[in-house]
This record gives C-alpha cells, sequence and structure tokens, in this order.
C-alpha cells in the first residue's frame, strides 16, 4: 500500500521525542506544548493519536487508542496522579484500552451505550486487521484472530461538560456528523481544541450506516464545523487524532465550507475512494472529495 513508507513521517519531526520504556514496540509518544503528551501507534494505517493532558491536580486520557498493545502502561510511565479516561467517540481505534481503565466518559448515544456494553468483535473490523494495515509484521504477541475489544464501564457526558484538572479546565463541545457522539474538547486556558475525528489532515469520514460505527450525517457535519468556526476565535491549535499533531485552526473554516460545497453539488473533485477507507460499507457506493490538506469520503447518497 502506498502509505508504507519505513521512513518516519516528516511531521513527526517538528515535536519532541520522549523515550519510553513501556513503548512495546508499538507506542511513540511526543512532548508537546501546553503540558500535553501525544501517544500514537504509526505503524498501523490508522495512524492514531490519544492525549495525556496533564493538570496540576489530575490527568485526563483523551481515548485509549486500538487495543492492539497495552496503553495503559504508557500512561502510568508517563504521569502517576489521578486520571479522567475520555473517548472523543465510540469507533473501535479510540476505544481498544477502555477496559482497562475503571471508567471511561463517554457521550450519551445509544450507539456508544451499546458498544460500551457489548464490546467489539474483529468481524465487525472489516479489513483493518490484514496484514497490509500494519507497517510492519504483527506486533509481539499480537493474534490478529482473536481481537475484540472486552466491554467496559462508562460515565455519561452531554455539550459543555467541564473536566476541571486544577490549573485548566477543558470543555465538551458536541460536533455530530462523523458518528452522532464525537465530541471535542476545548482549552480556553492554553487556547487548544482536540478536535477527536471531526478534523485531522487526512481522509474524514461522513460515510456510515452501521452499529459497529453508527450513522454519519453530512448535514450534521456541516452544522458542527460552521458553528465551531464562530466558537474558536481564540484557539490558536488543533490538536488532532490522526496523522499530525497540530494543526492551525484555520482549517476548520475551510472544512465548513468543503462540506458546504458536497451538500450544494458545488464540489467537482470527486475520486474514487480507496478501499482502505470503506471499512464495512460497499466501496462503490462512496466519493471522496480531495481539499487542501484533506478529503471528505460520503455515501453517493449523502446520509443526511
Amino acid at each position: 500500500m502506498k502509505w508504507k513508507n519505513t521512513d518516519a513521517r516528516e511531521y513527526y519531526s517538528k515535536y519532541k521525542k520522549v523515550d519510553i520504556k513501556n513503548g512495546q514496540g508499538w507506542f511513540e509518544v511526543y512532548d508537546l506544548p501546553g503540558d500535553i503528551y501525544a501517544i500514537c501507534e504509526p505503524q498501523h494505517f490508522q495512524e492514531v493519536n490519544s492525549y495525556l493532558i496533564i493538570g496540576s491536580e489530575k490527568g485526563l486520557l483523551f481515548d485509549t487508542g486500538m487495543g492492539i498493545c497495552n496503553i495503559e502502561l504508557v500512561v502510568k510511565e508517563l504521569y502517576e496522579g489521578e486520571l479522567i479516561v475520555v473517548n472523543s467517540h465510540f469507533h473501535f481505534d479510540h476505544i481498544g484500552d477502555n477496559y482497562r481503565f475503571d471508567q471511561v466518559y463517554i457521550f450519551d448515544d445509544s450507539f456508544a451505550k451499546a458498544m460500551a456494553s457489548s464490546g467489539f468483535e474483529k468481524s465487525g473490523l472489516g479489513n483493518q486487521l490484514g496484514e497490509d494495515m500494519f507497517l510492519f509484521d504483527y506486533p509481539k504477541g499480537f493474534d490478529p484472530d482473536a481481537f475484540r475489544i472486552p466491554p467496559y464501564k462508562v460515565q455519561l457526558l452531554g455539550d459543555g461538560d467541564i473536566f476541571d484538572l486544577g490549573n485548566r479546565k477543558l470543555t465538551v463541545i458536541h460536533t455530530p456528523g462523523h458518528s452522532n457522539d464525537s465530541i471535542m474538547l476545548l482549552d480556553n486556558e492554553n487556547r487548544i481544541l482536540f478536535t477527536g475525528d471531526t478534523f485531522y489532515l487526512g481522509a474524514l469520514y461522513a460515510h456510515f450506516d452501521c452499529v459497529e460505527f453508527g450513522k454519519s450525517s453530512l448535514s450534521d457535519y456541516y452544522k458542527s464545523m460552521n458553528e465551531l468556526k464562530d466558537k474558536i476565535t481564540e484557539v490558536d491549535s488543533l490538536y488532532c487524532s490522526h496523522n499530525d499533531f497540530i494543526v492551525d485552526p484555520t482549517k476548520i473554516s475551510e472544512a465548513a465550507l468543503a462540506l458546504e460545497s458536497i451538500l450544494k453539488n458545488n464540489s467537482k473533485n470527486a475520486i474514487k475512494t480507496k478501499s482502505a477507507h470503506s471499512y464495512l460499507e460497499d466501496a462503490s457506493r462512496l466519493k471522496e472529495y480531495q481539499f487542501d490538506g484533506f478529503s471528505i469520503v460520503v455515501c453517493s447518497n449523502f446520509l443526511i
């Protein structure tokens, strides 16, 4: 696959890498501005990022990764204080190690609650555990045929809820579109917005319609991004959950305009999407619209 380049991604060179003992040959950690650690999994196609946000009284872990290896060991190496765990949304690459923690905060959504109750079976991953999805061989001790995400205990959260870490407060912003339970966390004091999967530099997914991934909505996605651009005028950085960690907040406005152009059928730059982007959906029913630094994958009938 084209993404399989054994050279480290160029964007990682912008950040300070942290030497860790418990990387398990899988995790890498980077020290970011604002007392934040990015815990990334660059050996899988998803290139997912979880964030450990440090406060004076508590820490907050935003997502728990894929569950391929044990993220709890990494977190304990980096932080010894009281920890809050929050999911950006319920998709498999963000909840994999939820079960290792006593409790996880999730948005009050029927799909998210069902996932917490039942866990996630390998059959719902489509091609995501295929060898082509891994940069190198499977990590030591990992059996793709036996993979599943066990159920986990949750506490429900809602739009506007605040997590107080002592010297910093993180406000929940509900941003449906990619999934109905998608949230961001706004750190006003440090002028940072943690975006989850609602925005990052890469393919943005607005095409899901299944139990495993919930229902995407292109119109909700546009509404979320359009409203967001007016709320974050004092944000300096987006901290994103895939690919490059830190992105310019002007991309929120660009994404809103891009979504609007698709909804109005004004965007003419559609291509056939990659099979890796289809997950459980029929790839022949998908379109991928390309923009500056990101793309948007939708169903041909726009799940609105």
